[in-house]
């Protein structure tokens, strides 16, 4: 079953969708594509994450957006004749189904409930990006942080507090959060400290257990002091 808006069209339909295409597999720290590359393909993550990025001065990486399962990239694939115009990286062990424009065109035509998957998917997206972009702008970086938190555990099927502990499931390092969150690594370092002293959180190598839900949600609406 393939994820995200993909999952709610018909077995046919989604079987119609991979087949159009073929699977890429990438690990961490590998580029999916550059932003000199010819945007001809357009990527569906079926595993893992990655993140897209641009080069800003001295040669700063700036993470414009962090995309898991379900995600789309290279949506400038739409539109012929463009580049992707940015770097994509996977954060860890990634699959990507990769469907070329004119695949991709047969597929929506055939099946329009194609279509209409693609379009609500790519609503999301663009709401995700406008909220990670007010984030930056009217929240604390403590806040990022918990709201980070809880939407990983929430994409790991956050309901299953045992015991009021989540131990997040994938392996997510300071600089994986840092990219998420639109911070540093040392800044997220210090953060995560300091969540663990509030007990909210425990941890261990590159392994994160929430131990306090109610905190997080208070930490991601108030500013620590």
């Amino acid at each position: 079953m393939l994820p995200g808006a993909f999952s709610a069209l018909p077995m046919d339909a989604q079987s119609h969708l991979s087949s159009s295409g073929r699977v890429g597999r990438w690990t961490r720290g590998e580029l999916l594509f550059h932003p000199e590359d010819r945007a001809e393909t357009l990527f569906l993550i079926l595993h893992g994450s990655a993140r897209l990025y641009r080069l800003g001065a001295n040669a700063r990486e700036v993470t414009l957006d962090v995309h898991g399962p379900g995600d789309l990239l290279g949506v400038s694939a739409l539109v012929p004749g463009g580049h992707y115009g940015m770097y994509a990286e996977a954060m860890d062990d990634t699959e990507a189904l990769l469907l070329g424009q004119d695949a991709l065109g047969r597929a929506t035509r055939s099946t329009p409930a194609l279509g209409v998957a693609l379009t609500e998917q790519m609503t999301r997206q663009t709401r995700s990006v406008q909220e990670r972009l007010s984030g930056l702008v009217f929240l604390e970086v403590s806040q990022r942080l918990a709201l980070a938190l809880l939407g990983l555990a929430e994409r790991e099927g956050g309901d299953d507090w045992s015991g009021g502990t989540l131990a997040l499931r994938e392996r997510v390092s300071h600089q994986d959060l840092a990219h998420v969150v639109g911070s540093t690594r040392e800044t997220i370092t210090k953060l995560l400290g300091d969540f663990r002293t509030r007990g909210l959180l425990d941890l261990g190598y590159r392994r994160i257990i929430l131990t306090d839900r109610t905190g997080l949600e208070r930490a991601a609406r108030e500013p620590m002091r």
